[in-house]
């Protein structure tokens, strides 16, 4: 069995070739080519151990646990490992760090809704929340050409700072409204387990990503989801959590679009410069198996990693 630390999966994980391979994992989902389970949990009295299973035609089976501990302080709220499942025999391949891994995923997979569902020549971006998830916003964000300012506002002032300080086009904002209210396109990477933006903050046309996850509350309004075009990753995004997202709660599955359906031309995207579109995002299985596969590909390929016997 093959076993990969995080720095080893820096190395191998291409971002470039990840916004590829998620593209056509979300055409497979929306094409009910894969099998993936709801994701499950158990609870402590501190926090929740979440189990994702995936498998996808093609491609080794996956099983990411993750738990979530949000009153971490030094270490992450979120960490992970993933297990790759050989899916003609069964056979367990490799164990490896998937707190990277989710991390880098959940960016890639905001960054493909922008593509997707903003407004053509985006300026002006928001990042509100300056954690693991702002940080990898940012570097992902990054890549996009023609933004020329990132406003990056967060409660955690030397976080924001620091985060402001890595991209030149990044600027440390006063409050959340001011960085809001210049954003084409605004990315909310919080554990807040209630809404940080309103409604009357927005401009015409913003797009909206949203990928904190703290049920039975969560950081997107729903004055502003309900008057918005929804899109979301798999309509399981309706079902409680932790199957689901807490703030689609109570909505019709029918009211939002998966990216995999816009790809696939089946339904549509953005339908005016002036409409609000949002993606709230609940984390899926399928990201994490198309990331792990391309890293066990890589690993295999550059002879990296430690193998063992079990």
């Amino acid at each position: 069995m093959l076993i990969l630390t995080r720095e080893e999966i820096q190395q191998l994980l291409d971002p470039r070739e990840l916004l590829i391979a998620l593209e056509e994992g979300f055409k497979s989902l929306s094409a009910n080519q894969m099998n993936v389970p709801p994701r499950n949990q158990v609870i402590s009295p501190k926090g929740a151990l979440l189990a994702m299973p995936a498998y996808m035609p093609g491609q080794y089976m996956s099983v990411k646990l993750v738990s979530i501990f949000h009153k971490n302080k030094i270490i992450p709220s979120h960490q992970a490992v993933i297990t790759l499942i050989d899916s003609e025999t069964g056979t367990p391949l490799a164990l490896m760090d998937g707190t990277y891994i989710t991390t880098l995923r959940t960016a890639a997979s905001s960054l493909i809704s922008i593509q997707l569902l903003a407004r053509k020549n985006i300026k002006e971006v928001a990042i509100i929340g300056s954690g693991v998830q702002g940080g990898s916003h940012l570097n992902m964000i990054g890549t996009l050409t023609g933004i020329e300012r990132i406003w990056i506002a967060s409660m955690d002032i030397p976080n924001a700072q620091a985060l402001s300080a890595r991209d030149s086009r990044a600027l440390l904002a006063d409050s959340v409204q001011q960085a809001v209210s210049n954003a084409d396109v605004v990315c909310l990477c919080t554990s807040s387990p209630e809404p940080v933006i309103k409604a009357e903050w927005l401009k015409k046309g913003v797009h909206i990503t949203s990928v904190g996850y703290n049920p039975p509350g969560g950081e997107l309004p729903r004055d502003i989801i309900e008057n918005s075009h929804l899109f979301v990753e798999s309509k399981r995004a309706f079902e409680p959590p932790p199957a689901g997202s807490a703030e689609l709660q109570g909505l019709s599955p029918e009211s939002g679009t998966e990216l995999g359906e816009v790809l696939l031309k089946q339904r549509a995207g953005r339908r005016s410069e002036e409409e609000t579109t949002v993606y709230k995002s609940m984390g899926h299985a399928m990201e994490d198996l198309v990331a792990a596969n391309l890293v066990y590909k890589k690993a295999v390929e550059n002879q990296t990693g430690k193998t063992i016997d079990l």
